[in-house]
């Protein structure tokens, strides 16, 4: 069944992408050519962001997500299913030292650097205050 999920979340962010709506999850930050076959251009901070359809990780998730507070804010922690979580190793590896998109609602919720190879499917999005964690929370638990 998760299998299933995640080939029409794959199948389903190319042609939604082209329709003008990105599954959730996390893509390819890419610069220079926005158009691109596969790339669509969304706003975040206020400039154009090139991400790429064909290069991303569906957020197909194993459990319910959850919020995580502590002294330093809050955060939104998801666990994905084994092929999502070996689809966001692989984007990691492939994009070290580079900006990602986490995408959710078909917005840009975080373009984070990665720092590191993500092998376990955990992963946190972070900071996320209370007004907008629970859109996100809403979101990811459909």
């Amino acid at each position: 069944m998760k299998k299933a999920m995640l080939m029409l979340a794959l199948l389903g962010s190319t042609l939604m992408a082209q329709n003008g709506q990105l599954a959730n999850g996390a893509y390819a930050v890419e610069e220079g050519n926005t158009k691109a076959k596969g790339r669509v251009v969304r706003q975040y901070g206020g400039k154009d962001v090139g991400l790429d359809t064909t290069n991303f990780a569906p957020f197909v998730l194993a459990g319910k997500p959850e919020v995580q507070r502590d002294p330093s804010g809050s955060s939104l922690m998801i666990q994905l299913a084994p092929d999502a979580a070996k689809r966001l190793e692989d984007l990691t590896l492939s994009h070290l030292n580079r900006k990602i998109a986490v995408v959710v609602g078909d917005k840009i919720v975080s373009t984070p650097t990665v720092r590191g190879v993500i092998k376990d499917g955990k992963a946190k999005i972070a900071p996320c205050d209370d007004e907008s964690c629970q859109p996100l929370l809403g979101e990811l638990s459909k």
